[in-house]
């Protein structure tokens, strides 16, 4: 039998689950969001500019290419102040490390020190091309381990990724510092983290259909499972443990524009959780809060990177395809190192020069002929130009609002996830409406909005008990309360709980008195103390946290003394947790109670 920590539903369960989600939620999603028309106008678009720089073997090219984007930004910064020209530049811990090498002979660290230091450009770190894609710390779970088993074995794996140096060209381990720890040793404090799912060893569906033929022995046609390197998708609340002693401030690319984990569905689970991320106007469906870290998708309905070097139509195309009734947050890929290389050589495999190079350890630098003509890369380099040119000079001022925006301005724009605080008399109108039209459904809402903030299911979870353990405290409720950060469950229930018997307000208070603490202790670098329990026990009968969250909900809409409250079945996914692309199997996706739309006040951008 598969190990509960990477067994999978197969694409028909999957499938059949999304549609009672979307079908079941429709109406409850539509009120607890405040769903609006679209403006008559278009919305403004916000270009995210950043550049991977991860190439540690041929420096030569990495040099060169941050020898022209940086001076790039600075002309049209400077040209077009109102456009906010910056870059984020993202470089792996290997790369950090061989600048800082080459630094004597080329000054190429001092070089990007001076952009950086005169606000040009923001530093990130991006792990997708650490040494090497095979060989890294990597899951591999045995039989039978318990929830908090797999946790520590994540948050392991994610500790040794992110600090633990690694030969450049075989990933063995190596002395001294890797990573993050190296890019920030090296550059200063992140701005913005990708690239740090987790590898796991494990089989994914190849993807393609396989005929008889194609494969040895007497095994029928059919998707045919690969065993391999994969990397995790979706929830990364161990990984963010591990980084608390190294970064907590930064943002984290979100819903990659690729499918790394081989997830069926993957293309229309994106799109629809980008819809259900952009409730009201203000809200991209590219930028979220999971685990209370601002999100950067590459990915919505219709909207993909687009790499500079493919020139200005290839903007205009996506414009073209991307509703401009909402909001959006685009990314542009600068300096992109294919510009450097023949299309049959790009088409080999992504980043083909590191994938050459980690294949080829003895003789790692590529070939000559892999490499375009001088002439062709220059005529890239004009292209990205002539892009940036448009942007700044010709869409921006045509599209009111329009900009680029960094990792700081979308902080900024985004406030803080926590620490404001919801009227009691808002909730109970929200929880009174709510209740009028949730009858017997078996789903909770995705999130709730009370105050023109939106709450994770973890926050509503958290505000309700505090109401109630107040009530049991003093007999009445408080006139607020504070939002803090609450994690999700550590393993989540995959059924519905029971639905029968019935429970009084106090002992639902008295429940909520003796949970409220532990909501409240963020102090863990491990196994979160703040985690929205997985399985509570209520007057002798064992309910799941979304039932709970029901019942306090009833509760509250309706403070009738002696009133009895009837335990309802309700499942703990909801419309946004099913949508959220995700490769680990339901019981640890405990993550989706974080889970919210991130709003964005351009008056606050810095």
């Amino acid at each position: 039998m598969w190990n509960q920590c990477i067994r999978r539903f197969s694409q028909e369960t999957i499938t059949k689950m999304k549609r009672i989600y979307y079908a079941a939620l429709a109406a409850l999603a539509a009120l607890s969001t405040g769903h609006v028309a679209a403006a008559p106008t278009d919305q403004p678009v916000y270009i995210y500019l950043y550049a991977t720089v991860s190439d540690h073997i041929n420096l030569d090219m990495t040099e060169d290419r941050l020898r022209h984007i940086l001076p790039m930004a600075q002309k049209y910064r400077q040209m077009h102040p109102e456009a906010h020209i910056n870059a984020t530049i993202l470089f792996s811990g290997a790369v950090s490390r061989a600048l800082q090498e080459r630094n004597p002979q080329t000054h190429i660290l001092d070089f990007v020190k001076d952009y950086l230091h005169r606000g040009i450009i923001e530093v990130g770190y991006d792990g997708t091309d650490e040494p090497t894609y095979t060989i890294r710390p990597t899951l591999v779970f045995t039989e039978n381990l318990s929830p908090e088993e797999c946790w520590q074995l994540r948050q392991k794996i994610a500790s040794e990724f992110l600090t633990q140096a690694r030969d450049p060209l075989t990933g063995a381990p190596a002395a001294g510092d890797g990573g993050l720890k190296e890019m920030q040793a090296v550059f200063g404090p992140a701005a913005t983290l990708k690239g740090i799912e987790l590898a796991l060893k494990t089989d994914r569906a190849h993807g393609r259909y396989f005929a008889k033929g194609d494969v040895p022995g007497p095994i029928p046609g059919g998707v045919m499972s690969i065993p391999g390197i994969y990397r995790e998708i979706g929830g990364d609340t161990e990984t963010l443990q591990a980084l608390r002693p190294y970064n907590t401030t930064a943002i984290i690319f979100g819903v990659p524009a690729v499918n790394p984990a081989q997830i069926p569905g993957y293309g229309e689970s994106v799109s629809h959780f980008g819809e259900l991320m952009s409730p009201v106007l203000e809200a991209a469906p590219e930028i979220y809060w999971q685990d209370y870290v601002l999100r950067i998708s590459e990915a919505s309905r219709n909207v993909r990177p687009v790499k500079a070097f493919n020139g200005v139509e290839a903007l205009k195309t996506l414009f073209s395809k991307v509703s401009r009734a909402k909001l959006h947050v685009i990314q542009v890929e600068l300096g992109a190192p294919e510009a450097y290389l023949t299309p049959a050589f790009v088409k080999s495999a992504p980043n083909a020069p590191l994938k050459y190079a980690y294949d080829h350890p003895q003789s790692p630098k590529l070939p000559a002929e892999d490499l375009l003509a001088a002439a062709d890369v220059t005529a890239a380099w004009n292209r990205e130009d002539d892009l940036l040119r448009w942007l700044s000079g010709e869409f921006f001022p045509a599209n009111a609002g329009s900009r680029v925006v960094d990792s700081a301005d979308l902080k900024a724009m985004a406030g803080s996830s926590t620490g404001f605080t919801v009227s009691t008399a808002s909730l109970q109108a929200q929880l009174v409406a709510l209740m009028n039209i949730w009858h017997h459904d078996t789903f909770t809402p995705s999130y709730l909005k009370v105050d023109d903030h939106f709450l994770s299911l973890a926050e509503w979870f958290q505000v309700m008990t505090d109401e109630l353990a107040e009530f049991h405290r003093t007999g009445k409720l408080p006139p607020s309360v504070k939002v803090v950060r609450v994690r999700g469950p550590i393993y989540l229930a995959t059924g519905h709980g029971p639905n029968i018997g019935e429970v009084k307000l106090e002992d639902l208070a008295t429940l909520c008195a003796d949970i409220a603490a532990p909501l409240h202790d963020d102090s863990s670098n491990e196994i979160p103390k703040n985690a929205i329990p997985s399985v509570i026990t209520l007057n002798g009968t064992k309910v799941n946290p979304a039932q709970v969250l029901r019942m306090m909900a009833q509760a509250l809409a309706d403070m009738t003394p002696q009133k009895l409250i009837p335990i309802k079945m309700t499942y703990t996914l909801d419309e946004l947790g099913g949508a959220a692309p995700r490769s680990r199997p339901l019981g640890y996706d405990g993550f989706v109670w974080t889970l919210k739309p991130a709003p964005l006040q351009t008056a606050l951008a810095k």
